[in-house]
């Protein structure tokens, strides 16, 4: 499965489909979930997304929480999980620097990896390393799918 993987931030979703704004030129599109994402995953507005460019509708294959830093830790950092609860989570490699409470960034919450874990620090709702992000994150996105192509 050859993957072509841009990052968006979600606008509006419903069950079948998603509004979204392209991080790197501001288009807008509206665009399908992959059937992992479909079946196991709820997007919400606000959150950044993986998409793959590939499929004649693009999918959605991905997704990180917008979260706001309650504290920091000895290098790591506290974010509020959108339910009230505390989550400590550690910083992804890249990450250069240590987010500040109240800060708002996008991370990774249970899921792949099995971890707590800050992808980047948000400037009005956007990732504001967007090109250190996809380094990171876009070949744990397509090992991921590998792993589920092997599974079927």
């Amino acid at each position: 499965m050859s993957m072509n993987l841009t990052l968006a931030i979600a606008l509006e979703c419903s069950p079948e489909e998603c509004q979204i704004e392209l991080v790197e030129s501001g288009e807008k599109l509206t665009v399908r979930y992959s059937a992992p994402v479909q079946k196991n995953i709820k997007i919400f507005p606000g959150q950044l997304v993986a998409l793959d460019l590939n499929p004649a509708i693009p999918e959605v294959v991905y997704r990180w929480h917008y979260l706001a830093v309650r504290q920091v830790l000895d290098g790591k950092v506290v974010l509020e999980d959108g339910r009230g609860r505390a989550v400590e989570a550690t910083l992804a490699s890249g990450v250069e620097t240590l987010p500040q409470v109240e800060d708002w960034v996008f991370a990774t919450v249970g899921g792949y990896p099995a971890q707590a874990e800050v992808i980047d620090t948000a400037i009005n709702g956007h990732p504001a390393h967007p090109d250190q992000v996809a380094r990171y994150t876009f070949p744990l996105v397509e090992e991921f799918y590998r792993k589920l192509e092997g599974k079927a």
